[in-house]
């Protein structure tokens, strides 16, 4: 199991608890784990991936118009694309022409806090989808 794969898996076992706790399901409280749960995963760029996980909470799931089954496998998919992307994996298929230029965004905002190198090889995979 990759890491990305294991990101994919910790969100699974958010919902499971969060359904397992009796009660209502709360599909935007387990969207907030989630993104929460980014953050962890990423801690040597906290803040570039607390900013990139407000995008996908904003872009895919406060919009959703079924909130309370969130996250569906769809949006998983894009956090984990999220994820994949600040770890340097290639696994980013899920992102679409606007997520590339929001996160190209975002972490130009942040790109004073960012380790040269990691911004760098960001840029570089920006630049090779047309995200400027």
């Amino acid at each position: 199991m990759d890491s990305i794969q294991k990101f994919t898996s910790d969100i699974e076992k958010i919902k499971k608890f969060n359904r397992a706790q009796g009660g209502r399901y709360n599909g935007e409280k387990v969207c907030q784990e989630a993104a929460e749960l980014l953050a962890r995963s990423n801690p040597s760029i906290k803040e570039l991936a607390m900013a990139a996980g407000d995008y996908w909470m904003q872009t895919y799931i406060l919009s959703s118009p079924d909130l309370e089954n969130e996250p569906s496998g769809a949006n998983i998919d894009k956090l984990a694309a999220i994820h994949a992307l600040l770890q340097g994996d290639d696994q980013t298929d899920a992102l679409e022409e606007g997520d590339w230029k929001e996160l190209c965004s975002i972490v130009n905002a942040e790109a004073e806090d960012l380790p040269m190198d990691l911004l760098n090889e960001l840029m570089s995979i920006f630049l090779d989808h047309q995200a400027f």
